[in-house]
């Protein structure tokens, strides 16, 4: 609101202005949203700074991924509520290896009370993440799983980023030095690379980049974007696959300018996809196996000297919230009830820089906003906005 107010009141200051004050239509106001900061217990174990990432529901229970960073290191840590992230008590973590004693919990999913958790900390010789995968067991405490370094790292490795749950089967997209590429498993313990299936990794013509991935209840859709030959900027990009082991390229429409697809999620009607198209925020439904584009919401700073695009999506039938970054700030979208996409009021607004964090969670009910400033790790919650 102030970016927008601004120009308004210099326009008014000064005498050489031309035009009136009706020829400025007046911005919609935000919707009210009454947010609830709920308290997160500091986990046992050494007093520091709580650090969170990612929330996600399932079967009335809510996780929360993030850790506590101690001094100069860091410790894994997690949360849960079982009153719809009212209160939370603190997860009990027994990491086995070096790196996971150090990780940061970045991304959960979960299935009924089965749960897979995302860890990593840069560290070693050239400071690359060093990822480990968790689960839970019978005991309640989170471990990490032990797995070759090259199943997430070596010398073909990009970037690994969130897991996502399906009905029968756990999903990672990520990317290796011939493109993209995902990790899949049929527990919660057995992670399988998939990084030589010919619809994913790149070719003479495209290069290929994975960046989130959503199950739509028949299969596997994973989204991202390709370097296509002769082409300045990047297109959209989508796949589908049964089972996570083989793939298939969807079409998705594109522009003349720099588009990609960062977020996707379940609808009432199919999937919704949000990205980056030209210089703001896009978005792309899928209906019967077909891509459309569809609203474009927010602009970009062209100023912005950081991360620009989809931080999460959330939908909850045909509503949905979208938290994005224009390159310089946070802020978050709705959806909510129709086609137009408008700015939603957050009590927090991180600048996008590292270590900082905007991401939102839903149920039907309730919507979950997580929110790390480089400082202070805090969470809120509120009935979704209308």
């Amino acid at each position: 609101m102030r970016r927008l107010l601004t120009p308004l009141l210099a326009c008014l200051a000064l005498t050489a202005c031309t035009g009136s004050q009706e020829d400025e239509p007046a911005p919609p106001a935000l919707p009210a949203v009454a947010w609830e900061q709920v308290s997160l217990p500091l986990p046992e174990g050494p007093a520091g700074r709580i650090a969170v990432r990612e929330a996600v529901a399932c079967d009335g229970t809510w996780w929360l991924a993030g850790g506590v960073f101690v001094g100069d290191g860091s410790v894994p840590a997690g949360w849960r509520s079982d009153d719809d992230g009212r209160t939370w008590t603190s997860l009990r973590f027994a990491p086995r290896g070096y790196w996971a004693e150090r990780a940061i919990m970045s991304s959960v999913a979960c299935r009924g009370d089965r749960v897979v958790m995302v860890g990593a900390k840069s560290g070693g010789a050239h400071g690359n993440p060093r990822v480990t995968t968790w689960y839970q067991r019978p005991d309640g405490v989170f471990t990490d799983v032990v797995a070759p370094f090259s199943l997430f790292g070596g010398d073909q490795a990009v970037s690994v980023e969130r897991v996502a749950a399906g009905p029968d089967s756990w999903l990672i997209a990520g990317n290796r030095t011939a493109g993209a590429a995902v990790w899949v498993a049929d527990d919660e313990r057995t992670f399988e690379l998939v990084d030589d299936d010919p619809a994913l990794i790149r070719d003479e013509r495209l290069d290929t980049l994975a960046i989130a991935q959503v199950h739509d209840g028949a299969g596997w859709t994973v989204v991202g974007s390709g370097q296509v030959a002769g082409r300045v900027n990047r297109v959209p990009m989508a796949w589908v696959s049964p089972d996570g082991r083989t793939w298939e390229r969807q079409q998705v429409p594109t522009s003349e300018g720099f588009t990609d697809l960062e977020r996707v999620a379940r609808t009432d009607d199919g999937l919704l996809a949000v990205g980056l198209r030209d210089d703001r925020f896009g978005t792309w439904r899928r209906e019967g196996g077909t891509w459309t584009a569809a609203e474009s919401f927010g602009r970009l700073d062209p100023d912005g000297q950081a991360f620009t695009g989809a931080g999460s999506l959330a939908t909850a039938g045909d509503r949905a919230l979208a938290a994005v970054s224009d390159g310089t700030a946070y802020a978050l979208w709705g959806r909510l009830g129709d086609d137009d996409w408008r700015e939603v009021e957050i009590p927090v607004s991180p600048t996008a820089a590292g270590e900082h964090v905007l991401t939102v969670g839903a149920t039907d009910d309730t919507v979950l906003l997580v929110g790390d400033d480089g400082k202070t790790g805090r969470v809120w919650r509120a009935a979704w906005p209308s």
